[in-house]
């Protein structure tokens, strides 16, 4: 590890906000062009290691830093990237399930718009806080995560109430599925 990095981990470390600073200055294109080359767009790759700074300053990430600072730095956009890329492809996957499921009739109804009005009424009898759960996790695509921050609940509560709605719509639903 060359002094420079030595020098400005320390001071990170220690919480000074001038070598946090200096080190964004120093290492975000460069970490910008490592993002870039697994995400593979530049705007998403900006984004990422924004984020990856602020997610270092706020939860103190160099606090235990143990390599030197530019493989910890290259190693975390790696690792970020390839959780994005991952993350994605999941996205890719719902989305493309969810438009087979709008465009297939469900086999007991004869309109596609028959189960989602099954689907709407189901919801409407699961416990409010089940309900809002399902309708953050399936109607609006967060992650459980995403829905405990908003929520403002652990992310154990979240698939607890998820299970649970699951469990009552499914059995209002009976036999009504999205999919032939």
């Amino acid at each position: 590890m060359n002094a420079n990095d030595q020098l400005l981990l320390n001071q990170l470390k220690a919480g000074d906000m001038t070598a946090f600073a200096e080190v964004f200055r120093l290492y975000r294109r460069w970490l910008t062009y490592v993002a870039y080359t697994f995400l593979e767009d530049e705007t998403e790759a900006q984004d990422l290691v924004q984020d990856f700074f602020m997610d270092c300053w706020e939860k103190g990430l160099f606090n235990n830093v143990t390599v030197s600072l530019k493989s910890f730095l290259h190693c975390a956009i790696r690792n970020r990237s390839l959780n994005r890329l991952r993350d994605s492809a999941l996205r890719r996957k719902k989305l493309h399930l969810l438009s087979q499921a709008t465009t297939a009739a469900p086999p007991d109804t004869a309109e596609p718009n028959e189960f989602w009005e099954q689907l709407e009424q189901a919801v409407q009898q699961v416990p409010p806080m089940s309900a809002r759960v399902f309708k953050l996790t399936y109607f609006s695509g967060m992650k459980r995560k995403e829905v405990a921050l908003s929520l403002g609940i652990s992310p154990s509560t979240v698939k607890h109430q998820l299970a649970r709605s699951l469990r009552i719509v499914r059995s209002l639903l009976g036999n009504a599925q999205p999919y032939q």
